[in-house]
């Protein structure tokens, strides 16, 4: 399924998340990027009032960035946005699979699935009241019903390729991805540190003159170990390359289903497996 055929509220949620993560890592770049700058003005210490000048505006500006995330928080919006869509999501394909507990017949299965929907946006009332966008769009599409209303062996087919194959290789594309990323930053930081170092022990025969890098340096330093904290590279790479492994597991079982009941068993373990990760985004959400 495209993500247009999901509920109008997964397509609010994801809208949702997606703006806020935006916001937050902006905010926190040009944080940085203040902080580094102010430090390099300082190295300088050109005697001139224009330099003060600039020096101040990028601590107020830094000053800012720094209010914004205090104050605001989008991170609570991203991960709240996030928990909401992944639930959504996972109720949806539940949904159009006929498995538990949307097994019974269609008028049944809508109704819980509405009712389902409703408990979700009630368990994430923290985010529920910004979900502004998509709400025209209906919680149940004309691909939804289709898919619902196909054979066993289209509805099989169809999670085994929409969703298991495409989350396996999701996952296991951000495993790596999120490790590259850790080992790649760990270097930088090692690197700069050490030229810090460097820099240091030089400055003790020269004593007299002003313009070593030290400083910004060590800003920079500090810039990258924030970025690796609000990234979480080395902890995403292991859940994301844990929960690959575990969709790799339950796709093996995909050859032994030959009827509903074990269509429903086997969207129910591996929606298991999903919703053990995604749950990391509520506990994040309540930090």
């Amino acid at each position: 399924m495209k993500e247009t055929d999901f509920p109008g509220l997964y397509q609010s949620a994801d809208t949702l998340s997606g703006g806020a993560q935006s916001s937050f890592f902006t905010a926190l770049i040009l944080n940085l990027i203040f902080l580094v700058s102010a430090a390099a003005v300082s190295v300088i210490n050109y005697p001139h009032w224009g330099a003060a000048v600039i020096q101040a505006v990028l601590l107020a500006g830094a000053t800012a960035s720094s209010v914004y995330l205090a104050l605001v928080r989008p991170e609570r919006l991203w991960y709240s946005g996030r928990a909401v869509a992944e639930s959504i999501k996972t109720l949806t394909w539940r949904y159009v699979s006929r498995a538990e507990p949307f097994h019974e017949a269609d008028p049944v299965a809508k109704k819980l699935f509405l009712v389902k929907l409703k408990a979700v946006i009630s368990q994430n009332q923290g985010g529920a009241g910004k979900l502004t966008s998509h709400i025209s769009e209906k919680q149940i599409s004309a691909t939804m019903v289709q898919l619902r209303a196909g054979s066993f062996d289209a509805r099989r087919d169809n999670y085994i390729k929409c969703r298991i194959n495409d989350q396996l290789a999701w996952y296991e594309k951000k495993a790596k991805l999120n490790k590259k990323a850790s080992e790649r930053f760990f270097a930088a930081l090692i690197f700069i540190n050490a030229i810090a170092f460097i820099c240091a022990l030089i400055k003790i025969a020269n004593v007299q003159y002003q313009y070593f890098p030290t400083d910004i340096l060590i800003a920079f330093a500090a810039s990258l170990l924030t970025w690796m904290q609000a990234k979480r590279f080395s902890e995403l790479s292991a859940s994301y390359a844990l929960t690959a492994h575990e969709i790799g597991i339950i796709r093996e079982q995909a050859d032994e289903l030959v009827s509903d009941d074990g269509l429903s068993l086997f969207v129910g373990d591996a929606e298991n497996a999903f919703s053990r990760e995604h749950t990391q985004w509520v506990a994040r959400k309540d930090n």
